[in-house]
């Protein structure tokens, strides 16, 4: 068994109590306010006594909040009290929200101050009980006041291969589900990160990541790999070019990790590259990164971006090319721990330079989809190894390259997208007789939603209709799903390409 202290969670104290220079270092920084290892490690012990007194090992806590260091100090302390973690982040529409909860159950639902008030109370019934920051300010008062500690409470014992954090994704098995990651899984990941490259580990003095803290990148690689190090992380709750850079400047970040939607958008602004030359390492993930974006960000302002590859079910670390003399354009090597393969159609070895789909194994693969079986056995074979369904190829000096997806399922800044969840949120709308809900390629974003609408009425010619049945559309949409699965474009046809047996032909819907 491991204690509260293991895992991502032991990151944070390892050395706090012994060294007074780990304790009093910089571990978090938003927003001018900071938080040295010391306090982080005292706030999440403390967040762990409120969190264990309301619910027991195993319970799920939803915790509801933008990037911050409240929103840190919660997620590890339900993770320290051996509860699980549902991260959702309160941009998503409530709908959205209570998907989630409606599969993970939570015994309790944590909101954070950066809620309205009317968000408090929508939020308050996706779960069997509420906590809010104020509440949680009130019990911690009481548990740092005098008084003897409850024995029960410090004597918390967690077995490693029990369930972590559970993220929403639309990952490799079709429609959204929650993949559970272990303490292992997570420890893993962040271990096997680090140990990839010296030089990781070398230029992570001060980090900043542009991607949410609700996603696996945030969370696991970027959070983690900080804590281990114990780097300093700088948080921008509402990442723009223009607050990035600053905070680049002011803060002297050495690391500095985003998706290729960032780095599309700094390209072009432009900015001066003086701004930026406290960076050591510049990483792109979430998202597969082109050569022309790497050519063009290296020529304006001076970064030379390295890749890496992995998913929320592997926790999410698989390959990295930091370290390495590997072409812009490839995600690397495995990180050490990682067996890959490409297996063919026939389900050989595929040859150097052939296509095949990334299969793999390892401590930091997922334990499966939350309370479905028959979707974990889909990408999960009994020997270990899983199934990506993302296609690539790898050359004679061992590097691997992403070149497309087995499955239908649209990256969207980094953000899986599943066609089937989309299409079925437009065909609630009467005037969609049929869909089809297809990725197109996009320089900002890598793809774009778009939905091939067949309507239940005359065929729309006036493009001034169309436009405003595509509003209308893109308006009932919002209603329930996340801003990245809204489509951005609707096309308007007589009917959808079937193939002889009447299945959808997506393949033709796609942009060349």
């Amino acid at each position: 068994m491991a204690t509260a202290g293991s895992g991502i969670v032991g990151f944070v104290s390892e050395g706090v109590s012994d060294d007074p220079r780990v304790a009093n270092s910089t571990a978090l920084i938003c927003n001018g306010e900071e938080r040295s290892y010391g306090d982080l490690a005292l706030a999440i012990d403390t967040m762990r006594h409120v969190v264990a007194r309301r619910c027991g090992l195993g319970a799920v806590v939803a915790v509801i909040g933008d990037t911050s260091i409240e929103f840190i100090e919660t997620v590890l302390g339900v993770i320290a009290a051996g509860a699980v973690v549902l991260p959702l982040s309160p941009q998503y529409p409530l709908a959205e929200r209570q998907r989630a909860c409606s599969l993970a159950e939570p015994a309790l639902v944590i909101t954070l101050p950066d809620l309205a008030a009317a968000e408090q109370e929508a939020c308050a019934a996706l779960g069997r009980e509420h906590l809010a920051w104020a509440d949680y300010a009130i019990a911690s008062a009481a548990i740092q006041g005098p008084g003897e500690p409850d024995a029960s409470v410090d004597s918390v014992a967690i077995d490693p291969d029990s369930p972590a954090l559970l993220l929403f994704t639309s990952g490799t098995a079709g429609k959204p589900r929650l993949a559970e990651l272990t303490h292992s899984n997570v420890e893993a990941s962040i271990r096997s990160t680090i140990d990839h490259s010296a030089e990781l580990g070398e230029a992570a003095d001060v980090v900043l990541g542009v991607m949410p803290l609700t996603h696996v990148l945030g969370l696991v690689t970027v959070l983690g790999v900080s804590l281990a190090l114990k780097a300093t992380l700088v948080l921008v709750p509402q990442p723009t070019v223009e607050s990035v850079v600053a905070a680049v400047d002011e803060r002297q970040v050495t690391l500095l990790v985003a998706p290729p939607v960032f780095w599309h958008r700094l390209a072009a602004a432009s900015p001066d590259a003086k701004a930026l030359a406290s960076v050591k390492l510049a990483i792109s993930g979430a998202a597969p990164l082109s050569g022309s974006l790497a050519k063009q960000v290296t020529a304006t302002v001076g970064l030379t971006l390295r890749q890496g590859y992995g998913l929320t079910e592997a926790s999410p670390a698989l390959t990295s090319s930091v370290g390495l003399a590997a072409p812009a354009t490839s995600v690397g090597r495995p990180v050490p721990g990682v067996e890959l393969r490409l297996v063919d159609e026939f389900g050989d070895d595929a040859l150097i330079g052939d296509v095949g789909e990334v299969w793999a194994r390892g401590a930091n693969i997922f334990a499966g989809y939350r309370g479905d079986p028959a979707a974990t056995a889909n990408v999960l074979d009994p020997q270990g190894w899983l199934r990506t369904g993302d296609l690539a190829v790898v050359d004679d000096k061992g590097y691997l390259y992403i070149v497309g997806r087995s499955k239908d399922q649209i990256i969207c800044s980094g953000f899986n997208v599943h066609p089937t969840e989309v299409e079925e949120r437009l065909l609630s709308d009467d005037r969609v007789q049929a869909v089809a809900v297809v990725g197109a390629p996009d320089r900002e974003f890598g793809e774009v939603v778009v939905a091939w609408i067949v309507p239940s009425v005359a065929m729309i010619d006036e493009a001034e209709q169309r436009s405003l049945l595509a509003a209308e559309l893109r308006d009932h949409c919002r209603v329930s799903l996340a801003g990245y699965k809204v489509p951005s474009r609707f096309e308007f046809v007589d009917e959808l390409p079937r193939g002889l047996g009447g299945k959808l032909r997506r393949r033709a819907l796609r942009s060349p």
